[in-house]
Order: structure tokens, then C-alpha cells, then sequence
């Protein structure tokens, strides 16, 4: 377990909060991208694309500030990473094992359903003939 400074963590939240907003107004301008495409708002609308870009920056700040400005989720994030320094993440070798026995359960599942999945078209084969 690292100890870490209240600055250091402030810095991650901020950096995670900016990109999950950055995130965010891509999002909001995309889905305006898409009703502009479906609706022929372009044509419709004058600066369309001007405005949709404007309201993803507006949202994607709007909602940066909000989070750092409310006492309550600031917080919880700040609790969140608190929580996440204590995380004892494994090493590659135990990665490595866990990632082998997850595959080779995915597999057998997989031979199980298939199984399952042949036996029951057998049986509705024989039931529709």
C-alpha cells in the first residue's frame, strides 16, 4: 500500500473527472451528429453544427464544475480513491493463471450449451418429422 498525499489524489480525480466529461460532450455531439443525419437538421437549422458542438462543450464544463463544486460528490470521489489505493492488484503471473483457468471455464461452458444446444434441435427434429 502507497501512501499518497491529498494534492496527488486531488490530481487524479480531477484528471479522471476531466476526461470522463471530455467523455461526455463527444457523446452530446455525436448524438446531434446522428439527429442532424436522420432529420436533415443541417439544412433546416442555420450553424447547426456550430450550435451542436457549443452545447456538448457547455454540457461537458457544466457538469465538470458541478461535480468539483458539490460537497457531496466531491466527497465520494475523493472516498472512491481512497479505496482504490488500498486495491491489491495481482501480479502477472497470477494474471496469467487466473486468465488460463477463466478461458479454459469459457470453454467448457461453451461445450456444455453446445451440447445442451445440439441435443434440444435433435429432439424438436424428431418432434417435427
Amino acid at each position: 500500500m502507497s501512501v499518497t498525499s491529498t494534492n496527488e489524489g486531488k490530481k487524479w480525480i480531477q484528471a479522471s473527472l476531466a476526461i470522463s466529461c471530455i467523455f461526455l460532450g463527444y457523446v452530446i455531439i455525436s448524438f446531434f451528429e446522428k439527429m442532424a443525419e436522420w432529420f436533415l437538421l443541417e439544412s433546416k437549422i442555420p450553424y447547426f453544427i456550430v450550435f451542436s458542438n457549443v452545447i456538448g462543450v457547455v454540457v461537458g464544463l457544466a457538469t465538470y464544475v458541478l461535480i468539483l463544486r458539490n460537497p457531496i460528490s466531491s466527497n465520494f470521489l475523493a472516498d472512491v480513491y481512497q479505496e482504490m489505493i488500498k486495491v491489491v492488484w495481482p501480479d502477472r503471473n497470477q494474471t496469467w493463471k487466473y486468465t488460463v483457468l477463466i478461458m479454459i471455464g469459457v470453454t467448457i461452458m461453451g461445450f456444455v450449451f453446445g451440447f445442451f444446444d445440439f441435443g434440444a434441435n435433435f429432439l424438436l427434429g424428431l418432434i417435427n418429422k
